[in-house]
């Protein structure tokens, strides 16, 4: 009976120690030393290609729509008049592209090595930056607006990513122009934050332009248009 106990408590070292050595066998994992938003960056750029293919798609099926609905247009009696509803809806959902007079307003980022202020974070555009210039420019009577040619509708948001933008799905890094017609220059430049903008460009030599021209064309949003919601868990 020692005997066999002396045997088992052997064979518990021997599974202990084959156990240890699978543990350290195991190669490491590379990513798991990044900090998360790095993490979060790779893995959006990894789903990117994704994204794009299923933008293709979108963009396949809605001519796909667009040939079926003209091919039934006039047989039926109001048919003409729904469509002049739906061509309407779209342009108001930025399912469109539209072309007119408005503003060009480009931002990017400093060529200083370093900051009058000491803070290497004054010489970069950051993401509030942009939601300021969108906000005044919404403010300023915009009717259409794109960031690098990527159309701003209900559901799109301005959101940073490390030190990119992430539009529709897309990223981005400066610099960022964004287009927006039917905007008032002059009620743009009198924004608070857009006066801010522009002294601290001076101050710490951003870019930041903004130029008046009669033909700007702002595409058509691309992505999709299901709108999900946010459910109480069961």
């Amino acid at each position: 009976m020692p005997r066999s106990r002396t045997l088992l408590a052997v064979a518990c070292v021997l599974m202990g120690f084959v156990l240890a050595t699978a543990i350290r066998a195991r190669p490491a994992d590379p990513e798991a030393r990044l900090p998360q938003r790095y993490r979060l960056v790779d893995l959006i750029e990894r789903e990117e290609s994704t994204t794009s293919e299923l933008r293709s798609r979108v963009a396949e099926l809605r001519d796909r729509v667009a040939r079926l609905r003209a091919d039934r247009a006039g047989q039926a009696s109001g048919s003409e008049a729904r469509d002049q509803e739906l061509r309407a809806a779209s342009l108001a959902a930025g399912l469109v592209p539209v072309r007119g007079p408005g503003l060009r307003v480009v931002l990017d980022d400093s060529d200083l090595s370093e900051s009058p202020s000491g803070n290497i974070n004054d010489l970069v555009i950051h993401s509030q930056d942009v939601q300021g210039v969108v906000n005044a420019l919404w403010k300023a009577g915009a009717e259409a607006m794109a960031i690098n040619g990527q159309r701003l509708v209900g559901t799109s948001a301005v959101l940073c990513v490390g030190n990119t933008l992430l539009l529709n799905g897309t990223v981005h890094s400066p610099p960022y122009e964004v287009v927006a017609l039917g905007a008032a220059r002059d009620r743009f430049e009198a924004d608070r934050l857009v006066r801010r903008l522009h002294t601290d460009a001076k101050a710490f030599e951003l870019r930041f332009s903004v130029d008046r021209e009669s033909s700007l064309e702002v595409p058509a949003y691309e992505g999709a248009t299901n709108l999900r919601y946010a459910r109480p868990a069961a």
